[in-house]
């Protein structure tokens, strides 16, 4: 038999070619599904390690820097910016809800602002959570706006702040300030 005269595929019947081609791509398969992926990841951890590395260097050499800086921080006290106050929790009763308004009126103008508009939530009003909601529309100083915060911290039956918005407007004296917030009832 002359195999110089026949071509290498001539070799092969088409069923065996077919197996071959077939074990082949079973062969790339199993590469790029799981050795890729893993070769991937392996490449992934390498590179985070390596950041790691570079930031516990970083850490080695600021560590006296940082040593230093809380011992000097430590002798020295923070300027004392008096006693905030922290009343007992307590509960709005009915009566109480009643002259809440003229109490915020009373609060903002002490703190030197002037109360636009004081509206309370009817969901809170009428939910089971315990909690009644008001929005407060003030207008003034910034920096009187800290004194009313700290005024209203005062307050027992104050829960929290949920929102404050402070914004200029033009044609007003001072800031237009808006705070939503809720106080507990019984």
């Amino acid at each position: 038999m002359n195999l110089r005269g026949k071509s290498f595929l001539a070799l092969f019947p088409e069923r065996r070619l077919f197996l071959v081609v077939l074990c082949f791509g079973g062969i790339l398969g199993f590469y790029l599904m799981s050795i890729l992926p893993h070769q991937q990841a392996t490449d992934r951890l390498d590179s985070q390690i390596a950041a790691l590395k570079t930031q516990i260097d970083e850490q080695k050499l600021l560590g006296p820097i940082y040593k230093r800086f809380t011992q000097l921080m430590g002798e020295t006290e923070p300027e004392s910016m008096g006693d905030l106050p922290f009343p007992a929790p307590g509960r709005l009763t009915p009566e109480q809800i009643a002259g809440i308004e003229p109490l915020f009126r009373q609060l903002a103008e002490q703190s030197q602002l002037k109360v636009r508009r004081i509206g309370s939530d009817l969901n809170s009003m009428i939910s089971e959570t315990g909690e009644l909601k008001f929005s407060l529309e003030i207008l003034g100083a910034f920096s009187n706006l800290r004194e009313f915060i700290l005024k209203l911290e005062g307050l027992p039956y104050l829960t929290h702040i949920e929102r404050i918005e402070v914004r200029r407007e033009t044609g007003i004296q001072g800031l237009h300030m808006e705070l939503d917030i809720l106080l507990a009832r019984q």
